[in-house]
């Protein structure tokens, strides 16, 4: 009895973990294909439009360390919970939002509950599974969240299509109300012993950080990289972090665990395998709906062979797990996703869907390898009473990695059509005042709207120019994110111990690579 009271809470961790998971990066990217429909309703400046993801985000980056300190002092259970019914309710306002004040507010808030639920999750996971158990938990947990970033422009362009760009939003309420009720039935609490009160120094200093660094980052499409002061101010408050962080006796962040080379290279992974794959993700399918002139639902349809692969990969990257180390398998999966981002970049300029589906299936089977081990390995370092800190280490490397590929790649992007597009229209005369400008709205994928600004005689002309360098600055960007999961994977060879000593053993089985690490190191404790 007490055996299936215990596969049904770990089945209904595992089912409200997945689900909620799978809510959490499709909000990140439906809300792409959903920008033009909200500017009819809302006519404000793209850049303002473009706030709509900054705010979910930059709220989620910010504040996931804090949920995962806060899961280990209050409880993982509360903390998830909470997390959800504000990411439910925030959903709703932001469906029903008269303006677009109202609706960046419940996009804030998203992110906010968003950082509470991720934070948590995989602590929970934690708690529920343990050895080759874990492992396919874990695969489940990267396969929803892998779908859930895949399928965000299909559900999203579905959405809009049938019902408007409210529906991008309104769809997470009644699957918000059901994992609330399946949550309340069927998780169990845990949290740290140890843990009595929250590092609030580490936590602001942290958060202000992040914040800015993740400000920088996705508004550099807008304004480049020429004004370094907010990165400044971010890289201080992170140099004074380090300190105050190594004199606490609980901190936010236990920095010694990056002593350990299989922690580090396993929490550089997701890191890489956001800005490669799911930084590169979020801007293809502007080009199809840019150049190509597809709808919402056909630039959906056009990115599913980049979601195909992570149906399968997941549970084959799970029983990989068992059979090769942990370092070969991360590092195979980032030389799968290098090797599809350079079939991607070699792809002909202004080609269809089907020139880019054999890269988008050799990235995404990379991807959906390596997605659940990731965390697997991470987590399994460290014991389980600070999963909740691991995990929101674990996690904001994830989310930093899609905002440096929202930001840092499309700042590439602009750059490179910035180049393009001025080679290309010097014969253009009276565009060269405004051709910065010009550049970085065609670097949104909004070439039409670009184009209709320009005087009638030079319209056809300048929307060639801006196909062609739009393409352009799409390979560019490619580039960049195989070099990034090239570098990512020699990493992860180089840092990752090999089989003797792999950190996905179950901790609690044989001695863990960390616990030497950290040998002789007091237990944190408040």
């Amino acid at each position: 009895m007490t055996s299936k009271l215990r596969l049904s809470h770990a089945a209904g961790t595992l089912i409200v973990s997945s689900v909620t998971t799978f809510l959490l990066p499709l909000d990140y990217t439906v809300a792409s294909v959903a920008l033009r429909d909200i500017y009819r309703d809302f006519p404000v400046g793209f850049s303002d439009q473009q706030w709509v993801i900054n705010g979910y985000t930059m709220a989620f980056a910010a504040l996931l360390m804090a949920g995962g300190d806060l899961a280990d002092l209050l409880g993982r259970r509360e903390v998830f919970l909470s997390g959800l019914a504000l990411f439910t309710a925030a959903s709703l306002l932001a469906g029903l939002a008269p303006a677009m004040l109202w609706l960046n507010l419940g996009r804030v808030a998203q992110g906010i509950g968003a950082a509470g639920m991720f934070s948590s999750s995989l602590a929970l996971l934690v708690q529920e599974f343990t050895g080759p158990r874990r492992a396919h938990a874990f695969a489940v947990f990267g396969v929803a969240s892998g779908l859930g970033a895949s399928l965000g422009p299909f559900i999203g362009g579905l959405a809009v299509d049938l019902g408007g760009w409210r529906w991008a939003f309104l769809l997470n309420v009644p699957f918000g109300v059901a994992m609330l009720v399946l949550g309340l039935m069927r998780t169990r609490d845990s949290h740290d012993p140890q843990a009595t009160r929250l590092d609030l120094k580490g936590l602001v200093l942290f958060s202000g950080a992040v914040l800015l660094t993740v400000h920088a980052l996705v508004t550099a499409p807008q304004t480049g990289w020429t004004s370094p002061t907010t990165l400044a101010a971010a890289a201080v408050l992170t140099l004074v972090f380090v300190p105050v962080e190594l004199r606490q006796p609980y901190p936010l962040i236990d920095l010694r665990l990056f002593t350990d080379r299989t922690f580090l290279g396993a929490s550089l992974a997701p890191l890489v395998l956001s800005i490669a794959f799911w930084g590169l993700f979020l801007y293809t399918p502007l080009y199809f709906q840019g150049v190509l002139g597809y709808s919402p639902l056909q630039a959906g349809m056009a990115m599913l062979p980049f979601a195909v692969p992570l149906f399968g990969a997941g549970p084959v990257g799970a029983r990989l797990a068992h059979r090769i180390s942990s370092r070969a398998l991360l590092g195979t999966g980032q030389l799968l996703v290098a090797a599809g981002a350079t079939l991607l970049a070699c792809a002909p300029l202004h080609g269809d869907w089907t020139s880019y589906a054999i890269g988008g299936l050799v990235s995404g089977l990379g991807t959906g390898l390596i997605n659940g081990e990731m965390s697997n390995v991470a987590l399994s370092i460290v014991p389980a009473a600070r999963s909740g800190m691991a995990s929101g280490i674990n996690s904001p490397m994830r989310i930093a990695g899609m905002n440096a590929g929202f930001g840092g790649i499309g700042a590439v992007l602009a750059m490179a059509v910035t180049d393009d597009l001025t080679a290309r229209t010097n014969r253009l005369h009276g565009l060269h005042h405004n051709l910065h400008t010009l550049a970085t709205d065609v670097a949104t994928g909004n070439l039409n709207g670009t184009a209709a600004t320009v005087p009638a005689t030079l319209r056809e002309g300048f929307r060639t120019a801006a196909a062609h360098a739009f393409a352009t600055g799409m390979r560019s960007a490619f580039t960049v994110g195989a070099c990034v999961a090239l570098l990512g994977a020699a990493t992860s060879f180089t840092l990752i111990r090999p089989p003797q000593t792999d950190a996905t053993r179950e901790p609690g089985d044989t001695p863990q690579p960390a616990e030497t690490a950290l040998s002789g190191i007091p237990t944190p404790g408040r």
